[in-house]
């Protein structure tokens, strides 16, 4: 049995950095993470993007956190030494077919305009004609957002990770959780089949896709995560240029679209998509590159559909509360001295430094 400060329950990007803020505060803190390797679920399946915060609801937890976990997370970045890129994102209306089409895109396009800087973003442009600029981007009109990145996520979450062990914590890596209450939680190690009790002051359950499991042994039963797919399919080159394509975000998702992606090292991705995954491990690609290159080249062109092959993909913690879906990210505290993050899907990667600062001052306000 061990008697701590604090327990993470999960060592991804959120326990990563909940576990360096808590370590920086001289408390005892202990990550226990399932995975032997931590980064091979949300926190490393995703398209490395440090978000600029144009797309949340103002005064919502998510706008909040992206903008503020964005400047964290670079200053984090030129410490660290971790690879980043602030290549900006060009949001086009796209390639329209009708006079009401155009109409409806640029409107949609000043909505989202006017929502970003109602959130605080700033360092954004409209841009006529974008392809004029950047060869085969599609549409009339784009929003270009100066602020927005990319990050190397895997040797971000190493290096939050590395940063919270040299501060004092301590990640127990293999350990599946299997029961909880105030005070204790309950693990099983992955490597002897042995059980192994840790007992804390503080309990955070950031288990991501399975955070709603964890919630529900501590009692809090009133979430559900239906994880949502995201495909990628890599692209034979890049762009002739360093500049992330989206296209409008859709009204009815928190996902943003098949866009143009690159990653630090300069591989091109076209994804992801949006569609119900069948469990919390099912990261198969099943759309056909052709109807990838169709979403593409609605933005994008100059790439044919052999210059697709299949790549990776990702799962969203898509939540739902009573059948609900849950748009923003959600901290709640049940039994007392145990926090759930829960929902924390895009921009979990961008929003992390900020959203982990929240969760380790809540016992303190």
């Amino acid at each position: 049995m061990c008697v701590l400060d604090d327990l993470i329950i999960g060592g991804g990007i959120i326990g990563s950095w909940l576990a360096l803020h808590c370590a920086r505060r001289g408390r005892s803190v202990a990550v226990a993470e399932a995975a032997e390797k931590p980064g091979d679920g949300i926190s490393g399946r995703n398209s490395g993007v440090l978000h600029a915060g144009l797309y949340y609801p103002p005064g919502s937890r998510k706008a909040e956190h992206c903008i503020r976990g964005r400047a964290l997370a670079i200053e984090f970045a030129e410490k660290h030494g971790v690879p980043f890129e602030l290549c900006g994102k060009l949001i086009t209306t796209g390639r329209t077919n009708t006079a009401d089409e155009r109409a409806a895109a640029l409107a949609r396009l000043e909505t989202l305009y006017e929502n970003a800087r109602a959130s605080g973003a700033v360092g954004l442009e409209r841009m006529p004609r974008p392809g004029d600029v950047y060869p085969g981007v599609q549409g009339e009109l784009a929003l270009h957002s100066t602020r927005t990145g990319v990050i190397a996520a895997p040797d971000y979450l190493a290096a939050v990770r590395a940063a919270a062990e040299s501060a004092g914590a301590i990640f127990l890596l293999g350990r599946r959780f299997v029961a909880g209450a105030a005070g204790r939680a309950e693990f099983q190690s992955l490597r002897d089949g042995g059980a192994e009790l840790i007992c804390a002051e503080r309990i955070y359950n950031a288990a991501g896709l399975h955070a709603d499991e964890v919630a529900a042994a501590f009692g809090v039963q009133v979430y559900e995560v239906r994880p949502n797919r995201g495909e990628y399919y890599r692209l034979a080159r890049p762009a002739p240029f360093r500049k992330l394509v989206y296209p409008l975000p859709a009204r009815s998702s928190t996902a943003l679209g098949v866009h143009y992606a690159f990653h630090v090292n300069g591989d091109a991705y076209a994804g992801p998509n949006s569609m119900p995954a069948d469990h919390k491990r099912d990261y198969r690609i099943v759309m056909s590159r052709e109807e990838f290159h169709a979403s593409l080249a609605r933005i994008l062109e100059g790439y044919k559909p052999e210059d697709l092959q299949p790549g990776y993909a990702g799962l969203r913690p898509r939540l739902f509360r009573l059948g609900d879906a849950c748009t923003d990210f959600v901290l709640h505290e049940a039994p007392r001295g145990v926090l759930h993050l829960l929902g924390v899907e895009s921009p979990g990667l961008t929003a992390a430094p900020s959203l982990a600062e929240e969760a380790a001052l809540w016992f303190t306000n």
